[in-house]
């Protein structure tokens, strides 16, 4: 079971990376939306898989996963926080380097 949410936090953070990459360079405002709603799924997936291991898991080490879990609302954050503004103005060069920064290391997090 653990190897199966392992695997899924993997391909979620993945999956998250590549749309919002591909969300935060589209050109139309459509495309912006159309990967905004996939990252949120992507996201959802993996608050879902988070809030299962620290379920099943949290007495072993209760601090990693409440940790993990303010993790993902971070990442949450710097996700909504870069397609605003992305929406709104076409972007921010810092705020997307610090999502994709936050986003990198989220892939390292989630398959280490």
């Amino acid at each position: 079971m653990i190897k199966t949410l392992t695997l899924i936090d993997a391909i979620c953070a993945i999956a998250l990376f590549v749309t919002a990459f591909m969300g935060l360079h589209a050109k139309m405002e459509k495309r912006v939306s159309d990967w905004f709603v996939l990252t949120r799924l992507a996201l959802i997936v993996a608050a879902i898989t988070a809030l299962a291991t620290t379920l099943m898991f949290f007495r072993l080490h209760p601090l990693l996963f409440i940790g993990r879990i303010i993790w993902l609302l971070v990442v949450l954050l710097a996700i909504e926080a870069a397609f605003r503004q992305k929406r709104e103005t076409f972007g921010s060069p810092w705020l997307f380097g610090a999502t994709y920064l936050i986003l990198i290391i989220n892939v390292i997090i989630n398959i280490w």
